[in-house]
């Protein structure tokens, strides 16, 4: 074999080896290309290092994205490398904003150590803790977080962390709780506990009641359950006796065997949500021991009673003085409670007169309704006083009630004040206000001098008590309140209608049940326990001891007319306080009548006489003389009569 020769066969063994290692690597391929191959082992100059394939990748990033869990990848900093959707959803994120970001953003400053401590634990091995992870939405999430160090990888320190969801298993351990307790509750109430739904079929029930009725009344019907009893032997119905939403006390009877009776005090509320009532809770406190003991003392009480009537004559005497003295403290305490009852709803309304007495059982009788109140009286009177008291003895009680003076805000601005304006619904209306209407929604709305509204405003008043819906200043949008209505005038609104100042629509929605508050003049019996409050007021405001006033002084106060009624006697009485010298109080002026209020009474009176005289001239086609002319329906001489229309100016017209 000559050179030529032997290096032929040379490269034909380096050309072969070429083409096996060709063919391996284009079978490497192939098999990286389908992804049979996880990834490859590369020796460097740094040592062996592993290359992940993208065809191995695939189906791992999907099983990751898949996955309930957030899944992670850390950087010894803290940088988030990688992570899931199922992490960005957790932590309220969007996935591009979260990864690059720091995990530390996400932990509150407190677990910051605590965090730090399980990444070390999970560099030597496997880590867990649970920890509340802040959210874009700032509420904090309960989460369990597992790490783990991430080998295989050219990245030192770091690590793979895997974190669960625990709301929804939070939210089941509170509910289980709650179940629990609720349970122990019912197991250990003395009281038979009952729970219905809106139908009346029981739902739940406590262990005593299961004692009661000698099993579990479970989906049974409430009625056929027990079959109550009222004490006059008429069926107790649940759903009948619930009309009103609540229960209290009441007396039931319940029949076990054939001769034990049971008695009861049953007290029932329905649960009541925005859907409406939801369910009815019912409990039933056992009386039976208290009226057995009732009775026993009852029974000793007659056999006392026996044996006190045997006694001689002196104990029977004495026995029956006891009992009247008995029944006349009862009869003491029965008006006591009456005053006192009285006294606490009426504090601040001072008198014992009998048109004042009238005005309060008017105010008693419509304050338990709905029903819109005009309270009707002199300037002074006291009809803000009468509105409060109607609001203080009603059920609307709990809420305060709310007074809007309609004579004290101007046109432009009332409007606003009571039914409220969205931002910008005027010039100057920078901000948005809540009308009155709308916070005295539940309450008691007063319109103090409701004759001071302007008429265009009275149209939607109008609107408000029939349909009780109003709109804001600048809003389309209809709010519905609940407000009952009390107005207060010292007009004669009727008056009013007539000269076209007030609608007559409104007046009649207004009126529905009047009061009218009579002035002081007709209340002279009220006027010394007005003068002794306001003493007692002042007096003590001032620092002074006033003890008494003379007759005379009290008897100028009783025959002045007061036109500006308890108000002018108010105001009159604290100047007569300021300026008294000693103990006994006096006057600082005279009371005087002013000669303007003379003169207006006087063409009052006039006015009256004239409206009367053409009334009945009217009638009798103006024949005064006769049995059945105007002089003689009058009461008056032909003569007088044509004296007193010749001075009132009346004259028949011409026609």
């Amino acid at each position: 074999m000559n050179k030529s020769d032997g290096k032929s066969q040379q490269l034909l063994k380096e050309f072969q080896k070429l083409t096996a290692r060709m063919m391996e690597a284009e079978e490497t391929l192939r098999a990286i290309l389908s992804g049979e191959v996880d990834g490859l082992v590369v020796k460097t100059a740094e040592g062996d290092r592993v290359f992940t394939l993208s065809g191995a990748d695939h189906p791992y990033r999907i099983m990751v994205e898949t996955m309930n869990e957030g899944a992670v990848t850390l950087a010894k900093d803290g940088t988030i490398l990688f992570c899931n959707r199922r992490f960005a959803d957790i932590v309220k994120g969007s996935l591009e904003n979260v990864i690059g970001s720091s995990i530390y953003q996400y932990i509150a400053t407190k677990d910051c150590a605590l965090f730090e401590a399980l990444v070390e634990q999970g560099l030597r091995g496997n880590g867990t803790l649970e920890m509340s992870l802040r959210t874009g939405n700032k509420r904090p999430v309960p989460t369990l977080i597992s790490v783990s160090s991430l080998q295989y990888t050219d990245i030192p320190g770091a690590v793979c962390m895997v974190v669960a969801d625990l709301t929804e298993q939070k939210r089941n351990e509170e509910i289980l709780a709650e179940e629990k307790l609720t349970a122990k509750i019912l197991h250990q109430a003395a009281e038979a506990f009952v729970l219905c739904d809106p139908q009346g079929r029981i739902t739940r029930a406590s262990h005593s009641t299961h004692k009661l009725v000698g099993g579990s009344p479970v989906f049974q019907s409430f009625d056929e359950a027990f079959h109550l009893l009222y004490p006059d032997g008429t069926p107790f119905v649940l759903l009948s006796a619930m009309r009103d939403h609540v229960l209290h006390a009441v007396e039931v009877h319940f029949k076990r065997g054939d001769n034990e009776r049971l008695f009861f005090l049953l007290s029932a509320n329905s649960v009541i949500t925005k859907q409406g009532v939801i369910g009815i809770v019912v409990v039933m406190v056992d009386d039976t021991e208290r009226r057995k003991m009732e009775k026993a003392l009852q029974e000793s009480h007659d056999r006392l009673e026996e044996e006190v009537t045997e006694r001689t004559a002196e104990l029977r005497a004495a026995l029956s003085e006891i009992r009247v003295m008995k029944d006349q403290l009862e009869a003491e305490n029965i008006y006591f409670r009456r005053e006192m009852k009285t006294r606490g709803k009426f504090d601040n309304i001072i008198g014992q007169s009998d048109g004042l007495k009238y005005v309060l059982y008017r105010a008693e009788q419509v304050a338990p309704m709905n029903t819109t109140v005009l309270v009707l009286g002199e300037t002074g009177t006291g009809k803000e006083l009468i509105a409060s008291a109607v609001h203080e003895m009603s059920p609307r009680k709990a809420r305060t009630l709310i007074t809007v003076n309609c004579s004290a805000l101007p046109g432009n601005l009332i409007e606003s004040e009571l039914f409220g304006r969205e931002k910008g619904a005027f010039t100057g209306a920078d901000t948005r206000q809540v009308g009155r209407f709308e916070i005295a929604n539940g309450s008691t709305l007063c319109l103090d001098e409701i004759g001071e509204l302007p008429l265009d405003l009275q149209a939607k008043l109008l609107r408000v008590i029939q349909f009780n819906e109003f709109e804001r200043l600048g809003s389309s949008h209809t709010i519905k309140v609940d407000v009952r209505i009390i107005a207060t005038t010292n007009r004669d609104l009727e008056e009013e209608i007539r000269k076209g100042r007030f609608r007559q629509d409104l007046y009649y929605r207004l009126n529905v049940f009047p009061i009218t508050v009579p002035p002081l003049r007709q209340r002279k019996d009220d006027i010394p326990l007005l003068v002794q409050a306001f003493i007692a007021r002042y007096s003590r405001k001032v620092g002074k001891e006033i003890t008494s006033i003379q007759k005379e002084t009290m008897k100028a106060l009783q025959d002045y007319p007061w036109p500006g009624n308890v108000r002018e006697l108010e105001s009159v009485i604290e100047r007569a306080v300021i300026l008294c010298p000693g103990p006994v109080l006096q006057l600082a002026d005279k009371l005087l009548v002013s000669s303007s209020h003379l003169s207006s009474a006087v063409r009052t009176l006039e006015e009256t006489e004239r409206n009367q005289i053409l009334k009945i001239l009217s009638e009798t086609r103006w024949r005064i003389e006769g049995t059945d002319g105007a002089a003689a329906i009058l009461g008056l001489h032909p003569s007088t009569l044509r004296a007193r229309m010749h001075k009132l100016g009346i004259a028949r017209q011409e026609t």
